[in-house]
Formats: structure tokens, sequence, C-alpha cells
């Protein structure tokens, strides 16, 4: 497949400064200094341009810090550190809102006595995604009660995909982004619900800023990374490989427990595929290179060069590599007689083709997907 020049060149730029040490002293050897000097060169309009591409991939308060700590104060680059300025303080209010908010919401449902962690929203730390995504085990009417009673919060239409995946969003008065619920399983059909009771059993406290907030343990992070990306959206957002690469590199991941995690959830391949990705496209963009545990490169099925950049993403093919991945899932159930998943997975095909139709002809497939 073509890869998208522009993409690329962003995706270079932006993974380089997040992932290649900042090595000052090589005055022309340094990855690090090479990039940022290109962004340093970039008129206002075309750095704006790629402020917005960093918010896409969800790394723009995590580029915008590594510019302001390292644009040389000089004349001729005051015009984008004053852009850098105010979009950064434009992040960190719009980040104290959404911390305030998670952190009053996990509070209601743990004084109601449910168990819920904010998942995948805090993965990006010091960014965050375009809504806030939670996991908690509850019935419908308990968690829609609380939204409504405690938040005066408004239940947004439920696609046929949502409702599959059993998860709800919800719009809160004043916040920015949609809230969404996961409740009581995990997964783009709801087939996990064994993961989803271990990935809240195992939560764990994490401070951010002034808030100490319930989040999954680093090696249910990669799991819950693996079913959005490799089983669901088959893309991969450049904070994915920072996010992952973060943990591998601060040595965060028992892979052992991590592969029996994920072989009791019948997604081993994918975790791996998804680890082997993350650490030869994070090397690519100049961060020191860490070797791949045997277990999970054995398990990978494919490599980075089975990739390509696409107008916006990393993308996984669907034919045959995302497909055989699925294959692998399925059969895996069906040697642990797990008839709950199968069932489910076995429609994720139709609703995949009835959301590409939806797509084809109306240009937007969120009724269905």
């Amino acid at each position: 497949m073509a890869t998208d020049a522009s993409t690329e060149r962003t995706f270079q730029a932006l993974g380089t400064l997040l992932l290649a040490p900042p090595d000052h002293t090589v005055p022309e050897g340094s990855w690090f200094v090479r990039e940022l000097e290109y962004v340093c060169s970039l008129d206002p309009e075309h750095f704006r341009g790629l402020l917005q591409r960093a918010e896409t991939q969800r790394v723009l308060r995590r580029t915008l810090e590594v510019l302001q700590a390292n644009i040389p104060a000089t004349p001729k680059e005051a015009s984008i550190a004053a852009i850098v300025a105010s979009a950064l303080k434009v992040e960190q209010e719009r980040l104290g809102q959404a911390l305030a908010s998670l952190h009053e919401i996990v509070s209601s449902f743990e004084r109601a006595g449910h168990f819920i962690t904010i998942m995948k929203t805090l993965d990006h730390w010091p960014d965050t995604g375009s809504d806030l995504d939670l996991l908690v085990a509850a019935e419908d009417q308990e968690v829609c009660q609380i939204f409504e009673k405690e938040f005066q919060a408004t239940q947004q239409p439920q696609s046929w995909g949502d409702k599959l995946a059993h998860k709800f969003n919800f719009r809160i008065p004043g916040l920015g982004e949609l809230v969404e619920v996961h409740v009581n399983c995990l997964g783009q059909t709801g087939e996990h619900v064994n993961l989803a009771a271990g990935v809240l059993s195992r939560r764990t406290k994490v401070t951010y800023d002034k808030y100490s907030l319930l989040v999954p343990v680093p090696e249910d992070r990669i799991l819950i990374a693996t079913l959005q990306r490799m089983y669901r959206h088959f893309y991969i957002r450049l904070t994915d490989i920072v996010n992952i690469y973060g943990s591998m590199t601060r040595r965060l991941l028992d892979y052992r427990q991590l592969q029996a995690t994920a072989e009791a959830a019948s997604i081993w391949e994918g975790v791996a595929t998804l680890i082997a990705v993350v650490q030869q496209y994070a090397v690519q963009y100049g961060a020191n290179p860490i070797p791949l545990p045997d277990n999970v490169r054995n398990a990978a099925q494919f490599s980075a060069n089975k990739t390509y950049l696409g107008d916006t993403f990393v993308r996984v093919p669907i034919l045959p590599q995302a497909a055989n991945l699925f294959l692998r899932q399925f059969a895996s159930n069906g040697v642990k007689h797990n008839v709950r998943a199968m069932m489910r997975l076995s429609l994720l095909p139709m609703l995949a083709t009835a959301a590409f139709v939806s797509f084809r002809l109306t240009g937007n497939d969120k009724g269905v997907w």
C-alpha cells in the first residue's frame, strides 16, 4: 500500500521528538536536533498544522512540552514559542477539567459499591483522548442512574456496535469530552467478560497531578490497546508507539504475566504482534533499541513492514493480517469451548460489512460501528 508523504514526514518529526534521546552535544548527528530544526523552520501556518496532527495522534501536550523545553530562545523562533506557550496553557486547562471530572465520576461509583477503572484515557498522560473511557461492573440502569442524577448527563444514542460491545456514551454539561462507559465486558462484540473482571480486580492507583485515580496495571493497558488496535480499528496511532515503548523502556511489563493473561483471553498473538510493530517503529524514529523477549518475538504474526502509513495513521491491512488474527482468536475460543465469545465474535464480520456499506453510502459509519 502507498504511504502518504505528508503523514510520513509528520510521524518522523513527532516520533523523533518524543522517542529519540535529545543529544544536544552532537551538532549535526542527533536525530532529535535534526527534527527540532525542521519543526522550528516551519512557518506559523504549517506549524499549527503540525500541532493539529499531534492532537490527532494524541501526543499534543507531550509535543508542546518537548518543544517548550528545547526551542532556542532567539528572535527567529519567537513566533513558534508564542504558539507553543498559548497551546500548552489551553491543554493544561482542558486536562485539569478532565481529571477533576474523572475523579468525581470514579468517586461516585466507588461510593455506590461498584468496581470501576479509567482505561485508555490516561495511557497517554499527560495527553488524553477525545473521550473519557471507563470500565465498570454494574447493571445498566445503575450506570445510567448515576450519570443522570449525579452529573445531569445525557445519554447519547447507541450504535449497533455500542450495543454489541455493551457500552454507553454520556454528555456531561460543561465537559468537552464524551464519557464512554464499558459495562462488565471488553471487546468490539463484548466477548471479553473474564478479561474485564480481571482488569478491574488488578487495577491500581496512580497519581495524576493532584488526583489519585484507579487505572489498569501496565500489562492490562497493553491488552486493552491490542483489542482496540489489532481487533477493532486496524490502525495504530503515534501515541500507542510512544506509550507502549515507554512501558518497555521503563521495564514496567512482566511479559510472562502478559502472555498468561492474553492467552486466557485468546489474543496473545495480537498482543505480541502489536509490541513487535511498536518496537520497530520506535527504533525507526531514533529510540534506543530494546530487544524483544523470546515469547513476544516467537508469537508475533507479522512485523512493521506489513503495515503502512495511510493518510493519518499506521494501518494494519485487514487481509490477510488482521483477518488471520481474528480467525486465531475465534479458533482459540473454540478450543476453550467459550460459546458466548464465539457467538459474539461471529457477528463481527457482519457488523464490519454494515459499517463499510454505511460509510460508502453516507460517508459516516457512526450509527453502525
